[in-house]
């Protein structure tokens, strides 16, 4: 199973109880990762993928507990958070994607090392992507 970008319901704040994906939608690198990767939950239920943009009481909740969608996803699995390269390490078991873009994705994050040191340039990336768009960060 897999579900689609949705946005997170209820009052503001309100941390969804399924298992989810919190993401930069603005960023063309995190929604075609989003949208290419095809991730499926493997506890049984489908990971809900939620566009930062439209979450921003969630994003605020998150940013309370100390996890900052500016310096990267957030994934809440097994009643815990991963953030940035932790959570892209963690996604790469949950990808059903297919084609060369999936076995890359994969590949790459099969290394949590190689994440890691990734990591920092893919913010970047985006930073640098957002600029070009003319949208604000989550930090702006």
């Amino acid at each position: 199973m897999m579900s689609g970008v949705e946005e997170a319901g209820g009052p503001a704040g309100e941390v969804p109880d399924e298992p989810f994906l919190l993401y930069d939608g603005e960023c063309p690198f995190c929604s075609f990762y989003v949208a290419k990767s095809r991730f499926e939950a493997r506890i049984g239920q489908p990971l809900r993928l939620i566009d930062g943009r439209e979450a921003p009481g969630l994003v605020a909740q998150m940013r309370r507990e100390g996890f900052d969608l500016e310096t990267g996803m957030i994934l809440a699995l097994d009643g815990k958070r991963l953030h940035g390269a932790d959570a892209m390490t963690a996604l790469e078991g949950m990808s059903a994607g297919a084609g060369g873009f999936a076995r890359l994705a994969r590949r790459f994050a099969a290394s949590p090392g190689r994440v890691r040191r990734a990591y920092p340039w893919l913010r970047r990336l985006r930073r640098l992507a957002l600029l070009a768009k003319g949208k604000p960060g989550f930090g702006d």
